[in-house]
């Protein structure tokens, strides 16, 4: 097991729960590796926070999310860069009216591991595909005909409800994220291709990027230690 890595991935039985202040988050295993579980009533708060507490720097997120392009067939994976936010209930921040939480998302999804997730994935399966936009929804229902069509004007590839507010409060707790959705239903390709990357030897050595910097500045003017559970 990589006690610095978790997955996160839904639809799996919990074996035990790791207690937060947003409720508790459950906790499974595939092969070996670490994984929260992401299931109704589960914040993405607790989730996040579970994954810091549990020791980790990097995130792998997987989701089996609905096509928006016409491009993509059944079981592609897909690699989203950028994203569009439609969740209007859910939590978005571990800051709430502290006013310091407002942290650059540009771009949204740590691209060291987005490099690594890429190349696990092809080899997995020849379709798989990065730069996708992803489009985040309450969920859990899908999309109408009428929303695709707006979300694929928008620019919108794939749409799903697992992966935000995640990727925002990764970043907030300076969290390495990323993410591997497969279109359908289909998630055995999914987690072939996550627990490969997880893998991967050099998956601690990639070239720096600025996940852990997110709060730097906050801490260089003193508005908070280095104690993470204090900001």
């Amino acid at each position: 097991m990589r006690p610095d890595l978790v997955l996160i991935l839904p639809d799996l039985e919990p074996l035990r729960h790791v207690e937060t202040p947003y409720g508790a988050a459950p906790v499974g295993e595939l092969d070996g590796l670490a994984v929260l579980v992401r299931s109704e009533g589960v914040e993405g708060r607790a989730l996040i926070w579970a994954a810091k507490e549990m020791g980790a720097r990097r995130v792998l997120a997987g989701e089996a999310v609905q096509p928006v392009s016409p491009l993509l067939e059944e079981g592609d994976l897909v690699l989203p860069a950028d994203l569009i936010d439609l969740t209007k209930l859910r939590p978005f921040t571990f800051f709430v009216g502290k006013g310091y939480g407002f942290i650059k998302l540009n771009p949204p999804f740590c691209p060291d591991l987005m490099t690594a997730l890429l190349a696990e994935a092809r080899k997995t399966r020849p379709r798989s595909f990065r730069g996708a936009t992803y489009v985040g929804t309450e969920g859990p229902r899908e999309a109408t005909p009428a929303e695709l069509r707006m979300y694929r004007q928008w620019g919108g590839d794939v749409v799903g409800s697992g992966l935000v507010p995640e990727a925002y409060l990764a970043r907030e707790l300076e969290l390495h994220y990323a993410a591997l959705t497969v279109a359908g239903e289909a998630t055995a390709p999914l987690h072939q291709a996550l627990l490969a990357a997880a893998r991967r030897p050099d998956l601690g050595s990639l070239a720096p990027c600025g996940c852990t910097e997110t709060m730097r500045f906050m801490k260089e003017q003193g508005v908070i230690g280095e104690d993470w559970k204090e900001w």
